[in-house]
């Protein structure tokens, strides 16, 4: 009975999340029609009409969709940190090298790119099956204006602020929460299923389980929630700023070593990072590191 229970408190999370986002959406539309009012009083043209029309406007621009997001992230990282730290005593202020190991962090960089030609690979290869699908996520780039360019507050949002808040969420309360009831790769599947639903429609929700089974992984093996968040960032980082400047090609030698360099890039990728996270477990294991070891006292299934 109390499993049955556990489970189904893992999905609490989740449902904070949604409801995280209806309060950051509330605030900002709030804030941004209280500005508009204080405007509308001291101008000289009182028409009602005008300031609605101005209002509704302002909300749909995207600095005031990127505001939402960046107000539901702060949320999530207030909200989750703290039931990270409370509930599974997720430790923060650590030495960054009692959570990296050198090797693991090439392997972390080399994940990244792999993992986005994989990603993009998968993403065409669902796109083609299903038209209409792209169709819609398309649409969804161009209503939230993320498509029409790069500002520095998306910036600080995909590079930064997302990736913590994402982690602390899925990673951090999810997961930990489902491995109280089921074995790490059942609790992986299931925190990745959460990550890809979050994402609201069907593009982004397959690449985004395919990630959250990566991000996963490494906070899992990697013993640190530090870890995951990192890649997170990596990953934003170069789906945001390098793709863009990386050549491309139409023709089927660049389509067959694109792949092969995705396929090369992540399992290298993952044999560095696990060989760094178990030399580092090594020698967290010795006797002089038996105290204060810096992880956040969860330890990888083998």
């Amino acid at each position: 009975m109390k499993k049955i229970g556990s489970f189904f408190f893992t999905f609490i999370p989740f449902l904070l999340a949604l409801v995280f986002q209806y309060l950051a959406m509330f605030f900002v539309m709030g804030v941004t029609l209280f500005y508009e009012h204080i405007r509308y009083i001291f101008s000289s043209n009182r028409i009602y009409a005008d300031l609605w029309n101005k209002t509704l406007d302002l909300w749909s621009t995207t600095r005031v969709n990127t505001l939402i997001m960046i107000v539901f992230s702060l949320l999530c990282i207030g909200a989750f940190g703290f039931w990270y730290h409370a509930g599974y005593n997720g430790i923060y202020l650590i030495h960054p090298r009692k959570v990296f190991h050198p090797l693991s962090i090439v392997g972390i960089i080399l994940l990244v790119p792999g993992t986005q030609c994989l990603s993009t690979y998968l993403v065409s290869f669902t796109a083609s099956l299903f038209p209409q699908w792209m169709k819609a996520y398309e649409k969804l780039m161009e209503s939230t204006g993320i498509n029409s360019g790069l500002t520095v507050s998306m910036f600080f949002y995909s590079i930064l602020l997302a990736p913590i808040g994402e982690e602390l969420l899925f990673r951090g309360v999810t997961m930990h929460q489902a491995k109280r009831v089921f074995p790490f790769w059942a609790a992986n599947i299931m925190q990745a299923l959460l990550f890809g639903l979050f994402h609201m429609n069907m593009i982004q929700g397959i690449y985004a389980f395919f990630l959250g089974m990566v991000l996963g992984y490494i906070c899992e093996k990697g013993c640190s929630i530090y870890q995951s968040i990192l890649f997170h960032m990596m990953f934003n980082f170069w789906g945001t700023i390098i793709s863009g400047i990386l050549p491309t090609g139409n023709s089927t030698l660049f389509f067959v070593l694109y792949f092969a360099t995705g396929v090369i890039c992540t399992f290298s990728g993952l044999i560095l990072f696990r060989f760094g996270t178990n030399r580092l477990a090594q020698k967290q294991a010795a006797p002089l590191y038996l105290e204060n070891t810096g992880y956040d006292t969860f330890y990888p299934s083998n």
